[in-house]
């Protein structure tokens, strides 16, 4: 598989969820599969799991799976019919026993004024009056209503105990099931994503995902102890003005890199997608507008999970990385602010002043790597380590190939392997190794011929 600099991470979904949409997908140039336990029973997920696993052995190769747990997200229910077609200016029932139904203790909190908004604001509607137990509504638009998706209007409000009970269910399943990725929707800020911690354990990885104006307050403390950042632009778009979502990307990317924390931009990357064979002009523009802010991963939902073409899909996004890629995308600097920093930025100069396009990193928890990673050297960055969290972590890192070794004592040899497999002639050794119990870093020239 060619070299992937920017990460690009698949929903799968009814559309992809069979054996072969996932060999297809892992071929097109998947990184990463997020599983939304938003939709689905665990039946479902321990046999998609199962089926990507079995994948991966028999391609030889290691593709993630996180699950995306629910949160406190507020839901529809299930449909009749598992879908309803919803035409501007009809009226619908909101209710337990309404046409769109939704629970009692969301249905008091909603108050007759605004709008309410479904699917992700696809769908607006007008509260017209109460009768009883339902609102009735007037549609101010068209639409495909499906079985559980967002709502959100005026009164609506989210609790303060996190993560919930089916976020905990979802995390002990997830364990159960040797995941040991997860993204915590909704999270407000550090107190929640170290909540999260405290079920999923200190090895596990966490996706902050930032999509409440609470967390956008809260980011700093919350990129200092969360693994990954999701940046959730859907739902980021509908509890804030969306008119300063754009700005806030390109902030949340460069505190992130400033962090040494990997970085996803997610939802809408390439939604037109989900019905046509091609994006339009504007969502090419925004993937390179996320990958020149210093994105480390893009991820699509829609497309790949309920679309027409999955595979199309993940080619498209993979086609625009590689065609725009750093071409015109900045190098950037940091502030050093310790010896690690120091020892980091000393390669960069070295790669900078020189030929030299390749890096090779022995790094026992991933930190070296993701320093270098930030610098968007246009180089390839090998990450050798014998930590499976550390490959994790790595995996969702702009620029990172990870190769998992067995043991750290004989990195020689698998640096020659990985030489010979990639036909590395030179390149800048980064190594940060434990001897006596003390940790010694140190950078050099390799030359590999």
């Amino acid at each position: 598989m060619d070299f992937n600099k920017v990460k690009v991470v698949a929903t799968l979904g009814p559309a992809s969820d069979s054996e072969d949409s996932i060999k297809k997908l892992i071929k097109a140039g998947v990184n990463v599969f997020r599983l939304n336990m938003s939709h689905g029973d665990h039946d479902y997920f321990r046999r998609v799991i199962s089926c990507i696993k079995r994948i991966n052995k028999q391609l030889k190769v290691y593709t993630p799976i996180f699950l995306d747990l629910p949160g406190q997200k507020l839901r529809t229910g299930k449909l009749g019919g598992d879908k309803l077609e919803i035409k501007e200016g009809q009226e619908y029932t909101l209710g337990e026993k309404g046409q769109i139904p939704v629970t009692n203790s969301i249905l008091k909190r909603i108050k007759l004024k605004g709008k309410i908004l479904l699917s992700d604001g696809k769908i607006e509607l007008k509260p017209v009056k109460r009768d009883g137990d339902i609102i009735i509504t007037r549609a101010l638009n068209n639409g495909t209503l499906l079985n559980e998706q967002s709502i959100n209007a005026d009164g609506l409000s989210y609790s303060d105990k996190y993560p919930t009970k089916k976020d905990i269910d979802g995390i002990k399943f997830g364990l159960s099931q040797g995941i040991r990725i997860f993204a915590l929707s909704f999270v407000s800020s550090a107190k929640d994503v170290a909540a999260a911690r405290r079920i999923a354990g200190g090895d596990s990885t966490l996706i902050a995902k930032i999509e409440r104006r609470d967390a956008v307050k809260n980011f700093k403390e919350i990129v200092e102890v969360a693994d990954v950042i999701m940046i959730a632009r859907g739902d980021l778009g509908l509890n804030m003005d969306i008119a300063e979502v754009p700005k806030l990307q390109k902030e949340l990317i460069d505190v992130s890199n400033k962090c040494n924390k990997p970085v996803i931009t997610a939802t809408q990357m390439l939604e037109s997608m989900t019905k046509n064979v091609l994006p339009t002009r504007a969502e090419a523009d925004d993937v390179f507008t996320a990958i020149s802010e210093g994105t480390d991963a893009v991820m699509l939902s829609e497309e790949t999970a309920i679309g027409d073409y999955p595979i199309k899909a993940v080619k498209m996004l993979r086609h625009i990385i590689s065609k725009y890629g750093y071409k015109d995308v900045p190098e950037k600097m940091y502030e050093i602010r310790n010896e690690h920093d120091a020892i980091i930025s000393a390669a960069v100069n070295i790669m900078s002043s020189t030929n030299i396009r390749d890096a090779v990193v022995i790094t026992p928890f991933g930190r070296s790597a993701f320093r270098l990673s930030r610098y968007h050297m246009r180089v390839r960055i090998f990450a050798l380590t014998d930590s499976n969290t550390a490959i994790d972590r790595l995996n969702f890192s702009r620029d990172v190939i990870s190769i998992k070794i067995k043991s750290m004592k004989n990195f020689k040899a698998a640096i020659k392997a990985v030489a010979k497999k990639y036909g590395l002639k030179k390149a800048i050794l980064v190594s940060g190794l434990y001897s006596d119990k003390a940790l010694t870093e140190d950078i050099r020239i390799l030359k590999l011929d």
